[in-house]
């Protein structure tokens, strides 16, 4: 059992507390640079419409923004492990081509389950959208049944469904990025393998944990007090992690332990 939400934001509390203002600091850069990557996706579209706004902020964000998280990531993970690090350390990801091009791979392979299961999920949404298109009866010589204005308000309960099958599916992935950022050798498909692993166990916690920041994500709607709640919530998340990496770890042992058999030399 992983220790209680309250016990993880404790911790997370304490380990900010000497080093806040480097962890805003940190947590500013990332806020900027997407807000950057949001602006030069915003000034395209003026020329390109919305799918050339949607090509260049996905382009953005998974060759700018991506491997910054990841770094802002690394810097909360040592920092939980009582690291005295320097802010700079949020570039990691750009320190190198080879940290670099794994961190575009594991952005890449997160996105191509995300967008996958995304499609899959709202496989009804775009169904029920055609049937209710006039210009999918326009096209056919047909006019628009009456029946169809009810299919609008179906629509939006559809969507909502098809958003939390999305969330619980993915939820399974959540520990991956952290497995990632603790281990620059481990394979990018082993990461997300070992996060489907331990979250059938862990899962359930994270979760709870995330609805335990209601409050603060609300709040961080207005934007500005992101600055200041984004170290919180990326403190607790490596606490969390943490946490349940070694809870599994244990689990593990002591599985071996008493189902793996042993041998003693004095015994041959």
């Amino acid at each position: 059992m992983l220790a209680p939400s309250p016990v993880i934001k404790h911790t997370a509390k304490k380990a900010l507390k000497p080093r806040f203002l480097q962890s805003v600091a940190a947590c500013s850069v990332l806020i900027f640079g997407f807000f950057v990557a949001e602006l030069i996706g915003t000034l395209v579209s003026i020329f390109a419409d919305v799918l050339g706004y949607l090509l260049v902020s996905a382009v953005l964000i998974i060759f700018a923004i991506a491997p910054l998280f990841l770094g802002v990531l690394n810097y909360f993970m040592r920092l939980i492990w009582e690291q005295n690090d320097s802010v700079l350390i949020i570039f990691k990801y750009f320190s190198s081509k080879k940290l670099y091009m794994r961190a575009i791979k594991f952005t890449l392979m997160l996105c191509l389950k995300l967008v996958t299961v995304s499609v899959i999920f709202f496989l009804p949404y775009f169904i029920i959208w055609l049937l209710s298109n006039q210009k999918l009866y326009e096209l056919l010589g047909l006019s628009l049944p009456v029946w169809t204005s009810n299919l609008w308000a179906l629509n939006s309960f559809v969507v909502f469904i098809s958003l939390l099958l999305v969330c619980f599916y993915m939820i399974r992935y959540y520990l991956s990025v952290f497995i990632f950022v603790a281990n620059d050798e481990i394979d990018v498909a082993e990461a997300l393998n070992m996060s489907q692993i331990i979250s059938r166990r862990t899962g359930g916690d994270f979760t709870g944990l995330l609805l335990s920041f209601a409050p603060w994500i609300l709040l961080s709607l207005f934007v500005a007090p992101l600055i200041f709640t984004l170290p919180y919530f990326m403190a607790s998340y490596c606490v969390h992690c943490r946490f349940a990496i070694t809870a599994y770890n244990l689990d593990v042992d002591q599985f071996n332990s008493e189902f793996t058999p042993s041998f003693s030399t004095d015994e041959i």
